[in-house]
């Protein structure tokens, strides 16, 4: 009987719980951003980014994240960048839109955010999201998914050159 009490509540735990799409890392804000998945998540649907410095168009995408898209940098990014540094500051932010074949429709955003100094993937936070509910996101800090194509590409995991 005991044995039969504690495997319904393992299963009762489990089913409660359910499978999270991340962690919340708990770091807060960093620069500009609410770094929680929450709060990446409402950033990029306001648009909060659209200002900054852009590529024209959508283009081809050229590894993952879909067909088309168009990559976004925060100034203190681009300033960065410009400047050729081998590490970003902390707050660098780049903002991809993720398009549907049509290149018009966004369908979801990428986002990665420099949270701590030196280098390495754990030193960004990153995040992919998809519409329209946005409840099975890759994110975290590292994240094995995305630090693959980031750390073979680019400086500091900033895989896109600044638009000439």
């Amino acid at each position: 009987m005991r044995l039969c009490f504690a495997a319904c509540a393992v299963l009762l735990l489990l089913t409660a719980c359910g499978p999270s799409s991340s962690v919340d890392e708990g770091l807060g804000v960093v620069g500009e951003l609410d770094t929680s998945e929450a709060g990446i998540t409402a950033f990029v649907r306001q648009g909060l980014y659209r200002e900054w410095l852009a590529e024209p168009a959508p283009r081809k995408s050229v590894n993952s994240h879909g067909d088309k898209v168009r990559v976004f940098f925060n100034p203190m990014l681009a300033q960065s960048m410009e400047a050729g540094n081998p590490t970003h500051p902390v707050g660098s932010i780049t903002v991809k839109e993720l398009f549907e074949s049509d290149g018009k429709t966004v369908r979801g955003y990428a986002l990665d955010v420099k949270v701590s100094e030196g280098s390495g993937k754990n030193t960004w936070v990153f995040y992919e999201g998809f519409g329209p509910d946005y409840d099975d996101n890759y994110y975290g800090r590292g994240h094995d998914t995305c630090h693959g194509c980031h750390a073979a590409n680019g400086t500091d995991y900033v895989a896109t050159p600044l638009p000439r």
